[in-house]
């Protein structure tokens, strides 16, 4: 008995070692875990508040009661939800097949620039009709001729305007998924939008007799 005992004792005492050391791998890897959901809440709960802002201004957009409303919606969308730093809004004229710019923000925008369709490298993404992500690079480092995105603005099949993207905030550097197909339904229903808010304020003007 006096020899067993030690030795029961140094087994007993490895055993708890071992649960120990396996307790504190569990307790390890819960760490990780609730730091990865809690990084997926954070992240989650910016998204849902991204989509609240989306579903504010694309109900604003839809009830604007002038075109330049529902510009102003548009940018607002551009700016708060996809967190666009410099863009451009254009229309076509499409007898001299031209991009006019009507809307934007940042250095790249300027009223009096306007773009031709034919022989150009913003032309020919419009024409393209598709939305077009340029790949990612940082700010800095692209060309006027690698902007981060040119969204082509249709009215059912027939593309009349487009969103030209140059830049994003340093916190959007990189266009996510849930960015491309905001930018896709903006792209499908912006310019529908815009052209009924512009009929909206016209009918308003007529007199009564006309209406």
């Amino acid at each position: 008995m006096t020899v067993r005992a030690p030795r029961l004792y140094d087994e007993q005492l490895d055993a708890s070692l071992a649960e120990v050391d396996r307790l504190r791998v569990q307790v390890s890897t819960l760490l990780e875990t609730h730091q990865q959901l809690s990084t997926l809440l954070v992240a989650a709960d910016t998204r849902v508040g991204d989509l609240m802002k989306l579903l504010v201004a694309v109900r604003a957009m839809i009830e604007s009661r002038d075109a330049n409303a529902a510009l102003e919606s548009l940018q607002d969308i551009l700016v708060n939800v996809i967190g666009c730093d410099e863009f451009s809004v254009y229309s076509i004229d499409p007898r001299e097949r031209m991009l006019v710019p009507i809307a934007g923000s940042g250095e790249f925008v300027r009223p009096s620039d306007r773009v031709p369709l034919d022989g150009t490298w913003l032309g020919d993404l419009v024409e393209a009709g598709s939305l077009h992500i340029a790949r990612e690079r940082s700010t800095h480092e692209r060309r006027h001729s690698d902007v981060a995105a040119v969204v082509p603005l249709r009215v059912l099949d027939r593309v009349v305007g487009a969103i030209v993207i140059t830049s994003l905030f340093p916190h959007r550097e990189i266009l996510g998924t849930c960015d491309r197909e905001v930018l896709g339904l903006l792209g499908a229903y912006a310019s529908t939008a815009i052209i009924a808010a512009d009929r909206r304020a016209r009918w308003r003007q007529l007199p009564d007799a006309l209406r």
